[in-house]
This record gives structure tokens, sequence and C-alpha cells, in this order.
């Protein structure tokens, strides 16, 4: 056999889109047999893969299904022995779509050994002793922040944003103004003092600051407010009664991605989505470190203490796939961690292809059109968009594009 049917799980979180807007209620209504979607009701994310929180089930040639997690387990050489000697025979990552309404929260996530001491020491709140460095690739326009900004894009919004330099602190602001042309070590403990100074700050004078900054900008006819300052109020209405995470904007890079860019989120380094679709893949962990805009739990004093703190434009935030020199028909995005690396690939209407073969575990998603795929040689079945497959390494299950374009999304681990 090729190739097995997954079917994958859905989180309602409140950010997620409505009902039919929802890409991953569209998709899980495909992929689920007993899905039965609420017009009324959120669909935030669909999960694929092993992870104790939302696990997917297998579904097997007789008729039955298992979980994927088992199924893995008394099946290692669908990992590869390299793969499962490394992951303790476990599926090293987990594969998601998101469908994002509103802004997630500010937040990080802890490298390996952060992880294993959060987990220790509050596992209400972090589950699992493991990493999580993501990667994100649009399928829609999609807006997110990623990474601080440099220093001299923040020390301008001091002077430009009056109330913003009031809630960071004016001592702090004005040291973070005087770095700007400094050395880098410098410049790093500079920027973590300024936002460790917001993020600590009294509620009441974040909440009486940006309440100013917000009359303010209101003031300001939509044609003519700055695109920073349309989020604030965005942010704000989302989130009201004085988040902090609206000042973070003046912090963090904001990011736009085109349909088919790519952002690499790595460990201890500051983000939040905003809105659009998206695939994102991880080290099979759902560790989070938050810290405004959300009503979960937050965890300041941590959150300040793990960031890097690089700053970096924001050109060097986002990242293109690199096509396959050896498949005309993939494009690949590979990244520095050893438990994941993501491909797309797009077979012309009316055509047909082998998916690449990699010594590992592959999970993929159709994103968009849809045809047939061969999970048992020689037995095409229909293959349409948000259907799910597993794949053993080494398989290569052919598909058939129908009408339009057949667009697939492959989460896979490859031993070197």
């Amino acid at each position: 056999q090729n190739a097995y049917r997954l079917v994958c799980k859905v989180q309602q979180y409140d950010w997620g889109k409505v009902g039919q807007d929802s890409t991953v209620a569209q998709f899980a209504a495909s992929g689920d047999p007993g899905f039965k979607l609420d017009a009324a009701s959120p669909y935030a994310e669909l999960w694929m893969g092993t992870h104790k929180k939302a696990p997917s089930d297998i579904s097997l040639a007789d008729g039955s299904t298992l979980p994927l997690a088992d199924w893995i387990k008394g099946n290692r050489w669908a990992l590869t022995e390299p793969l499962a000697s490394q992951f303790d025979g476990k599926l090293p990552f987990l594969f998601k779509v998101l469908s994002i309404n509103k802004a997630l929260s500010i937040q990080a996530h802890p490298n390996k050994k952060l992880a294993e001491e959060l987990h220790a020491k509050d596992p209400e709140h972090y589950a699992d002793d493991n990493h999580k460095p993501e990667m994100t690739i649009a399928l829609t326009p999609f807006e997110g922040m990623c990474g601080f900004r440099p220093i001299s894009e923040i020390a301008a919004f001091c002077s430009t944003y009056p109330e913003f330099a009031a809630a960071v602190g004016e001592a702090e602001c004005a040291r973070l103004v005087g770095a700007s042309g400094g050395a880098d070590g410098d410049t790093k403990e500079c920027l973590k003092a300024c936002f460790t100074a917001l993020m600590m700050q009294e509620a009441n004078v974040v909440q009486a600051q940006l309440a100013g900054l917000i009359a303010r900008v209101e003031q300001i006819s939509a044609a003519t407010q700055s695109p920073l300052e349309a989020l604030l109020l965005r942010l704000n209405g989302q989130y009201p009664g004085g988040d902090v995470g609206c000042f973070v904007i003046f912090f963090l890079n904001v990011v736009n991605l085109k349909p088919g860019e790519a952002m690499f989120l790595g460990p201890n380094e500051p983000h939040a989505y905003l809105f659009g679709d998206c695939v994102e893949c991880m080290a099979t962990s759902d560790n989070v470190v938050r810290a405004g805009l959300t009503p979960k739990f937050k965890d300041v004093e941590y959150l300040c203490e793990m960031l890097t703190y690089r700053a970096e434009g924001v050109d060097k935030q986002v990242l293109q796939g690199v096509p396959d020199k050896a498949d005309p028909l993939r494009t690949v995005y590979k990244n520095p961690v050893p438990e994941f690396d993501i491909a797309r690939v797009s077979i012309p209407a009316g055509s047909s292809a082998v998916l690449a073969a990699v010594a590992g575990p592959s999970i993929v998603i159709v994103t968009a059109g849809g045809g047939t795929v061969e999970l048992v040689a020689g037995t095409p079945e229909p293959f349409t968009t948000g259907q799910v497959i597993f794949v053993p390494a080494n398989g290569r299950p052919p598909l058939t594009a129908s009408d339009a374009d057949l667009v697939v999304h492959v989460a896979f681990a490859e031993a070197d």
C-alpha cells in the first residue's frame, strides 16, 4: 500500500474564522465523514499528526481505524530506523491548517532546554517537554508579526507616538534612541530592557496611554491613517480594555505574506498571527509562552527573559520556497531543524505525477483542486480539497489532477 487516509481533528479557538468562511471547517468537512459544521462556530486549526491533544486516526485497508501513533508504534519501518531511533519511535512533526479571523497572542516557543524546565515547573500550562520551531506557508494573503524591528524604527516610534514612549518609560526610550547606533550587544540589552519595561508596566499606565493614543488616531481619517495605525485600531477592537499587546506592534515587524511565501519561527523568537489562512508545521509540541492579545494564561516574565532580541528588517522574515531540481512540480521549504520540512506540489489539470519518495514519513493534504490518489497501486480513489493521507517512508503514491490544478502541501521528515 502506497499511503493511508487520515481522519484529523479540528480546534475551535475563538480567534478562528466562523462556519463556512473557515478553510479549516471546509477541509474538515471534506476529510472527515463524521464532521458536522456549525455555521455559528469558529474553526481555527486542523491538526494532522499524533499530538495527544488532537491525534489523527489512520484508516486501514480492512476499513478499521487506529490512532496514527499506535499504528506507527507497530510499524517503525514507516519512519525508517534512523528516524525511529532519533525520535524515540514517534512522528517528529505536527502539521496544521490555520484559519485566522482575529489576532492570536503575542508569543514565543521555548527551546528544548527551556521547554523541559517549564514542563517540570508548570505541567498544567506546559503539557510537554519539547521545543516547537515552526514554519508557516500562506494559503491566502496572510498577516502576522515576527521578530523585532530594527532599533532605529522602534526609536523613531518613541518620537512619533509619545503615548508609546510613556508606556515604555521615557528613560528607557531615551536609552533606546541613544543605543540605535551602538554595538550589537549593547543594542540587545537595551531592547530587552525597553520591551520588558513595557510588558511589566502597571496596567493602569498601559490602559491610560493606549486610550489616549486610540483617541488621537481615531481623529485621523481612515484614508490617511498609516497601515500601523489601522492595525492598532483593529487590535484594540478585538482586545478592548487596554491590552498591552496593542503597543507591541511598535516593537515587532508586521509581515504580509503572499500565497506561497513563508516564515520560519525559531525558538525564543516573538511572533503573532493576525489574519489569513496558512499551513503550518512544527516539532510535535503545544508549548506556547504568551504575554498579550489573549485571554489565556500569560507568562510575561518568562517571555521577556527567553527572547533572543535579534532585531532585523521585515525583509529578513519572508522566505521563498526553492524549486526542486529533480522535480519541476515540487517546491521545497527547508528549515534549520531536523524534525520537518515542507513541500508544495502542483500538478497541472488533467496530468498525473508520482509524489517524490523521501526517506521518512510524510503527511499530505490537498489545499486546492482535486483528482485521484492510488493508495493501493492500480486503484485510483478520489482525493479532494481538505483530504489528508499518511505516506510511509519511501512511499510514492500516484496522483492525477482533474479539471483544475491539484495542489498538495507535504510535511515530511527525512533521514540524513
